[in-house]
């Protein structure tokens, strides 16, 4: 075996035995990553080991909105505001644990580009005004990751928009005061033979540059930190996991009485696959951007395909939408003027998503870590 292969196969073998160190070491044990096949020895776990500890006490700021707060996972604190949703558990505070992180959580529900770089965050609930995210930054932070683009984007407005009454339509929420039998009727309709993508062209022509610019403000205020961005995972599947769709009522056979469906999809096929051809976009929009500024991508859109929240409930990784009639602002988004709600946490990963999500982003760090010091690959 020549030297080259020789390394080749000693980087291999650790980044395996890293990934086996990093699963052990999980606070919530919902979901591990696929098993390496490489086969390790008291060496290489000893080396693995020392890398992780190597990173005890490293300053660790944590960016971004409900996917990275942890949305719906309680029980929530109060860190950065009220109304942040910011679970005690979300995946920032799994990798701190995880590694021995000392974390600045900032991640707040609702934030946008802008609230990170520059805008203080009213928060959902107006209990509480977020501090602007990127002031948690330093010169001597170590570690940085983020989730965001969503909020941009208007995902909120657009999910509800897109509630169907039918796997064929019409839309049970008019838009704009008119009614569709699909939400990608309004948000890409086709003029003149052409379509008109809404959401693609706000992706491409806003998100874009919001995304440039933060990255370069993240760049300025931590200049040696080590940066991760964290894609989004599957929400709507594509096609191949469900060529029909798969839409459930969020009311179910009841009508408007209770109870209700836990965890629905209330979409119909085409609005599923529009959807995910966005989520899509968006993937390679972040992706691009972040290596445009020398940063690590994180993606976790393809590895969880199988597990959008159109999967069966032992394998979803995302949570579906559950109302009740039983609204308040601890367990709920209400609907205005009634008293029913959406339950916290619909569209956003469950515990097995954000363990996930957690396992993705560890192993991104300690892997960066693992090959910037020089004994590494030795």
């Amino acid at each position: 075996m020549t030297s080259l292969h020789r390394t080749s196969h000693r980087r291999r073998r650790r980044a395996a035995t890293l990934l086996a160190v990093i699963v052990a070491a999980g606070t919530v044990g919902a979901v591990a990553p696929a098993s390496a096949t490489t086969t390790t020895t008291t060496t290489d776990v000893v080396s693995a080991s020392t890398t992780v500890s190597s990173l005890h006490g490293l300053h660790y700021v944590a960016l971004g909105d409900s996917y990275a707060s942890g949305y719906g996972l309680k029980p929530f604190g109060n860190k950065p505001a009220l109304g942040c949703y910011q679970a005690e558990h979300d995946y920032p505070h799994q990798v701190a644990a995880t590694l021995g992180l000392t974390l600045d959580d900032r991640t707040c529900a609702g934030a946008s580009t802008a609230n990170v770089t520059d805008t203080p965050q009213s928060t959902d609930t107006g209990a509480g005004t977020a501090p602007v995210q990127a002031d948690a930054l330093r010169p001597d932070t170590d570690i940085v990751t983020i989730s965001i683009g969503g909020n941009d984007l208007g995902f909120t407005d657009v999910i509800q928009n897109c509630i169907a009454s039918a796997d064929d339509g019409p839309l049970f929420f008019d838009i704009n005061g008119a009614s569709y039998t699909h939400c990608r009727d309004y948000y890409a309709p086709v003029v003149n033979g052409v379509e008109q993508d809404k959401l693609g062209a706000i992706i491409r022509d806003t998100l874009a540059p919001r995304l440039s610019h933060m990255f370069d403000v993240i760049s300025q205020r931590a200049p040696k930190a080590k940066v991760f961005v964290v894609g989004y995972p599957t929400i709507a599947p594509d096609t191949s996991h469900a060529p029909h769709g798969c839409f459930s009522s969020i009311f179910g056979d009841s009508g408007f009485e209770p109870p209700f469906p836990t965890n629905t999809f209330p979409f119909t096929s085409a609005d599923t696959a529009y959807i995910h051809r966005e989520e899509v976009t968006l993937d390679d929009t972040l992706a691009s951007a972040t290596r445009a500024h020398g940063f690590t991508y994180v993606p976790t859109l393809d590895a969880s395909a199988a597990h959008s929240a159109c999967a069966p409930a032992a394998d979803a990784w995302i949570a579906g939408l559950t109302l009740t009639d039983h609204a308040t602002l601890a367990n709920s988004k209400p609907i205005d003027g009634t008293n029913y709600g959406v339950l916290l946490g619909a569209m956003h990963p469950n515990a097995a998503g954000v363990a996930f999500l957690r396992d993705q982003a560890a192993t991104a760090i300690a892997r960066a870590f693992c090959h910037h010091h020089g004994g590494a690959d030795s």
